[in-house]
């Protein structure tokens, strides 16, 4: 016979268990509602400026947590090394170009979450310098040098070469080239409005 408290166990249990599939199966409905968006840029295009400034850095602040986003720094160019095994990239619109790359891709490795606010900064400034001045002023002075240190060394390089890897494999021909949950998409109308046809967050 069972007693008063082993019923209260016993439906205390059945309760639990019960709460426990509902988060299961709301796990992948969860995942389903983010959205993943890939955008391969170059630092001094003015196309990505204007997109990553415009569209997708209001996007972001607006609508928290519905992009899984990925940026790919790297544009036109090609990244060689030499008989010492050191990496030296060209880029489409000149060195400074790849310097700046060099910076967002550092920022992208050491803040693998939270890089959006900082690579919108750099983009399209003028030179390392500036962007030094204007985009890392606000972080702790160990940060800075990490990411400076970086960004004017071969770990910087080596970042920047493995977005070249990405961007040639991806037959990049055109910047910036964006894809929403993998499918290309032309920005033949707002970046907002293709990304909430996606998920039901918006």
């Amino acid at each position: 016979m069972i007693t008063l408290f082993q019923a209260v166990i016993i439906l205390q249990l059945h309760y639990f268990s019960e709460m426990l599939i509902i988060l299961l199966l709301a796990i992948p409905f969860v995942a389903a509602q983010q959205v993943n968006v890939t955008i391969f840029t170059e630092s001094q295009c003015p196309y990505c400026t204007k997109l990553l400034r415009e569209q997708i850095w209001p996007f972001y602040v607006t609508r928290p947590g519905i992009m899984n986003l990925q940026i790919v720094a790297f544009g036109k160019g090609n990244c060689d090394y030499d008989y010492n095994r050191n990496f030296h990239c060209k880029c489409m619109h000149g060195p400074t170009e790849c310097d700046l790359n060099r910076l967002q891709n550092c920022a992208m490795s050491y803040f693998p979450r939270r890089h959006l606010g900082l690579v919108t900064c750099i983009q399209g400034l003028k030179t390392l310098r500036e962007a030094f001045g204007k985009c890392l002023s606000r972080l702790s002075p160990r940060t800075q040098q990490k990411l400076i240190e970086c960004s004017t060394t071969q770990t910087g390089e080596l970042l920047s070469y493995y977005s070249m890897v990405n961007t040639h494999r991806a037959g990049v021909r055109i910047w910036p080239t964006m894809y929403v949950n993998g499918v290309f998409f032309d920005r033949n109308y707002p970046v907002e409005t293709k990304i909430c046809e996606n998920t039901d967050w918006c």
